[in-house]
C-alpha cells in the first residue's frame, strides 16, 4: 500500500477491477448474433444438401424402377410367346393323335360284321311361298355305326365354317322323349369333317339323327339350326369287305 491512500481509494481500486473483469470475457452482442446466423447457414446448406440428394436418389430409384418394369413386361411377353408356341405345338401333337386315333377307330367299325350306314342331308330350303326349293344343298353325310366295334362315325362335307364361339352338335332324336347329346365338332374352310360318335342309348336305336349349328356352351336340347338329317330306322346294312375275299 503506498503511502499517501486512503482506505476509500483502495476500495475503490478493487471495485473498478472487480467490474472490469465480465466485460471482458463477454463477446460483444453482434458477435453472437453472427454465430446463430452461421449455425442457421449450415442447418440450411445441410438441410439443402439433403433435399437434393434425396431427390436425385428418388430420380435414379425412378429410372431404375422404371427400367425394371420394362425389362419384365419384355420376359413376360416372351413368356407369353413361348407358351403360345407350346400351346400350339400341343394342339398339332394332339390333332396328329386325334386322327391317328380317329383313324383306327375308323378303321375297326368299317371292317365290323354289324356295319351299318345311315344317310344324312341337309333339309331343303323353301321358298318364300313354302314350296320346296329346287336348289340341291351340298351338304350331305354319313354315319356309319357297329355295336361289336362299340362306336360310330360321322363324315360329312359342304358343310359351312364354323364361327367363332360356334360347333355342330350331333343328336339322337327319339320318336318320344328328350334329344340325347352325341359329340360335338369343328369345320374348317374346306367344309369336312370326321368326328367319332357315340352310339345311341338301346331305347333310342330306331332314333333319327339331327346336327346342329348351336353355341358352344352346354344344350340340353337342340336350338339352332339343322344342318344335316337322317334316321337311323332307314339305315342300310353293308356287307363286311373281308367277308368278300
Amino acid at each position: 500500500m503506498e503511502r499517501g491512500e486512503s482506505e476509500s481509494d483502495l476500495r475503490a481500486r478493487a471495485g473498478g477491477a472487480s467490474d472490469e473483469v465480465p466485460g471482458a470475457t463477454r463477446p460483444p452482442r453482434y458477435l453472437r448474433v453472427g454465430l446463430w446466423q452461421a449455425i442457421a447457414g449450415m442447418s440450411l446448406a445441410i438441410a439443402l444438401a439433403a433435399i437434393i440428394v434425396v431427390a436425385e436418389m428418388s430420380r435414379m430409384l425412378a429410372y431404375r424402377t422404371y427400367y425394371v418394369n420394362r425389362r419384365v413386361a419384355a420376359l413376360n411377353a416372351v413368356v407369353r410367346d413361348l407358351r403360345r408356341q407350346g400351346v400350339a405345338t400341343q394342339r398339332k401333337l394332339g390333332s396328329e393323335r386325334a386322327h391317328a386315333s380317329v383313324g383306327e377307330v375308323f378303321e375297326k367299325i368299317l371292317f365290323a360284321p354289324d356295319l351299318r350306314t345311315i344317310k344324312l342331308v341337309a333339309p331343303q330350303e323353301k321358298d318364300k311361298s313354302g314350296a320346296q326349293s329346287d336348289g340341291v344343298h351340298p351338304a350331305n353325310g354319313r354315319l356309319a355305326m357297329s355295336e361289336s366295334a362299340g362306336g360310330a362315325m360321322l363324315e360329312a362335307s359342304g358343310l359351312k365354317a364354323s364361327e367363332n364361339f360356334k360347333v355342330y352338335r350331333i343328336w339322337w332324336m327319339p320318336r318320344r322323349g328328350a334329344a340325347v347329346w352325341a359329340a360335338d365338332f369343328l369345320v374348317g374352310d374346306d367344309g369336312l369333317a370326321t368326328v367319332p360318335v357315340d352310339l345311341p342309348p338301346a331305347r333310342l336305336k330306331e332314333s333319327s339323327i339331327i346336327v346342329t349349328l348351336e353355341n358352344e356352351t352346354y344344350a340340353e336340347a337342340p336350338t339352332g339350326p339343322v344342318a344335316l338329317k337322317g334316321d337311323a330306322a332307314h339305315a342300310e346294312r353293308v356287307a363286311n369287305p373281308r367277308r368278300r375275299r
